[in-house]
């Protein structure tokens, strides 16, 4: 047989076999490009949009596309890798309206496109400030582009879930929430809306001041009031004080470019603890700064063993004992609530205001406190205040005089003062 005859046996043979395949085994795949992949979710997260698609089999990558509402599609990024199906668009500019849709690929194709989805970027509104009183709770955040409305949502308690509490114009940028209890704690989640597309949000918790009053406090004495000073010079402050004739334990606001670093020349709340010893002992302790030109709701208390707490705005800021003061309790002598305005040197100037004084002696509330004695020791400062009234305000003010040069309020501290007296 000549070769070509074997050639064509070969090949006839061969033919013979396939044809003898049944008809499904016949067919020779291709390789074909990927499906059109189904996006799931566009949203905006706090590092811009974040777009979601299913996973599409035979991928090996995807193209992101974009277009504002007047344009059309653009490529947007590359996101390789079949698995990965999910990408964050941190070019999306605040207040613009975007459509998103996604392209898959690999080696024999790029797929076609499904209809996009559709999301107003709106960035995340930062909770700028959180404070509180016993009875408030105020929180600010940072304005955002394109909302219509914020959302706020709060939690009560560690252990609770964030519900939607509350919804505010786009205008504003606060909220002071009143429907809070004394003691506790609250967190509190803003988010920016232009419907139906929400920004992603940021939370601060914050728990409300304990409501500490001369009626619920558990104290032998106590005197509260709003607390206002200003003045001028080198120093001057405005207190609450509890004394006896040889000791006593002060609170208040205090000035004095003469104070310890890092108080010197700033505004302080101020411990003075006087206790009588054999060599006299005069003690002073700062819970914080504060601020002249602003109102502070002050209390000192005193309980069995000398034992003084002092409050700003209703929360406890600090103790110290006064021995003195423990054993004029045991003895049952009395101890007198004052409040206090003083300068420190001539020349200073105070202007201390005390209003809404309430007092507890005795351990019990005095229902209209009547000032007994009014002391004007320093010549220059004034009160509006008078012996057997009981007023709503007080106001002790003036600028100093009369002390030698070398003096000032250590060391000629009974001549520098408006002490206003209580029963």
């Amino acid at each position: 047989m000549s070769e070509r005859k074997k050639i064509w046996k070969t090949i006839l043979f061969c033919l013979f076999l396939f044809l003898a395949l049944p008809a499904g085994s016949r067919t020779v795949e291709a390789a074909s490009k990927p499906a059109k992949p189904t996006l799931s979710k566009v949203a905006n997260v706090t590092d811009g949009v974040q777009i979601t698609w299913k996973q599409v089999s035979g991928a090996t990558g995807y193209y992101v596309l974009r277009k504002t509402t007047s344009g059309s599609y653009k490529r947007l990024a590359n996101v390789s890798g079949g698995s990965n199906v999910t990408y964050t668009d941190a070019k999306a500019k605040d207040g613009k309206t975007y459509q998103y849709t996604v392209r898959a690929y690999n080696d024999s194709g790029t797929s076609g496109y499904r209809t996009g989805l559709t999301i107003t970027r709106l960035s995340t509104p930062t909770i700028t400030s959180i404070s509180s009183t016993c009875n408030s709770v105020t929180l600010s955040w940072t304005a955002v582009t394109g909302a219509s409305t914020y959302k706020i949502y709060r939690k009560v308690g560690t252990s609770g879930s964030y519900s939607l509490y509350k919804k505010v114009k786009s205008t504003a940028t606060s909220y002071t929430d009143s429907n809070v209890e004394p003691g506790t704690r609250y967190a509190y989640k803003v988010i920016a809306c232009k419907s139906p597309y929400k920004s992603a949000g940021s939370a601060k918790a914050c728990k409300t001041l304990t409501d500490s009053t001369v009626e619920t406090v558990d104290a032998l004495y106590a005197i509260e009031a709003d607390v206002k000073l200003t003045g001028s010079g080198t120093g001057y402050h405005a207190k609450l004080v509890a004394a006896t004739a040889t000791c006593a334990v002060s609170f208040g606001i205090q000035f004095d470019n003469h104070a310890v670093a890092p108080y010197t020349g700033k505004a302080a709340f101020l411990i003075e603890n006087v206790v009588t010893t054999s060599s006299g002992g005069q003690y002073y302790s700062r819970t914080g700064f504060s601020s002249v030109n602003k109102t502070y709701h002050l209390m000192l208390t005193v309980s069995e063993g000398g034992v003084c707490d002092v409050y700003v705005d209703y929360e406890k800021v600090g103790s110290v004992t006064n021995s003195s003061l423990a054993a004029v309790i045991k003895n049952g002598s009395p101890i007198y609530l004052r409040v206090e305005g003083s300068a420190r040197v001539n020349g200073d100037s105070v202007n201390a205001t005390f209003s809404d004084i309430h007092i507890k002696e005795k351990g019990s509330v005095v229902e209209t406190p009547v000032i007994s004695i009014v002391y004007l020791t320093g010549e220059g400062i004034t009160s509006t205040a008078s012996a057997g009234t009981s007023p709503d305000k007080i106001v002790v003010s003036g600028t100093l005089s009369g002390l030698a040069d070398n003096q000032d309020w250590d060391s000629a501290a009974d001549f520098v003062s408006g002490i206003i007296q209580y029963y």
